[in-house]
């Protein structure tokens, strides 16, 4: 899992905190000089809405925590993540994140936005459009929308060896109509990739300790 994941999973862990609400990128305090890049605009993690910002700014890394501190004052929390600096703000309507880190003499990182869930998200079954084995259980669910394609990439753990799981979407995707367009296979992980209309299906099971398997699914409009 990367940087990036693990820091949403750290914004999930306090959502409960936050009141019915709802923020944009108008309400994030942006410091003079600082250049933004979309990076994910209208995603859900695990059913919660979120939307990331890249940033680029002239400024030192102290410069750019003391800004937010000064702009979040008495409601920040400073954290280390790897190479990472992170500060977290709280208020009743979402949570704030920022990622920052020194790179070539300028500071850069991302800019988090967490908004709490609605009610047709709460309901939702995590995993809900891509196939999965009866004995599977969803990690991650992230859900992704731009104005060219939505996207889907869900982490399952398969409580059975690869073999099986691999077995398992041989069978059942063809019976649901998907084609299987490319295969790889190797002693610890393997590749399926299906295709159906204008959908594309990417299967990557991995062997785990124990005689379980991680299996990522990436379904993505073409």
């Amino acid at each position: 899992m990367n940087k990036t994941c693990s820091a949403l999973l750290l914004c999930l862990s306090v959502l409960p905190l936050i009141a019915r609400g709802d923020c944009d990128f108008d309400d994030f305090p942006q410091m003079d000089g600082m250049q933004l890049a979309t990076v994910a605009e209208a995603m859900q993690w695990n059913n919660t809405p979120m939307s990331v910002k890249g940033f680029r700014v002239d400024a030192s890394l102290q410069a750019v925590l003391d800004f937010y501190a000064d702009r979040w004052a008495g409601v920040v929390d400073f954290t280390e993540f790897g190479a990472w600096q992170q500060v977290m703000h709280i208020n009743d309507d979402c949570m704030m994140m920022v990622q920052a880190r020194i790179q070539q003499a300028q500071t850069t990182g991302r800019l988090m936005l967490v908004n709490p869930p609605d009610k047709e998200l709460v309901a939702r079954p995590l995993g809900a459009g891509v196939p999965m084995p009866p004995d599977a259980v969803v990690v991650t669910d992230m859900q992704s929308q731009d104005e060219h394609r939505d996207g889907q990439l869900v982490m399952l753990l398969y409580p059975q060896e690869m073999s099986g799981a691999v077995s398992w979407y041989q069978t059942e995707m063809v019976r649901a109509g998907w084609q299987l367009s490319r295969r790889a296979f190797a002693q610890n992980n393997a590749t399926l990739i299906y295709s159906k209309g204008l959908e594309q299906l990417s299967v990557v099971f991995m062997r785990t300790e124990g005689e379980q398997t991680q299996i990522l699914l990436n379904r993505m409009d073409r």
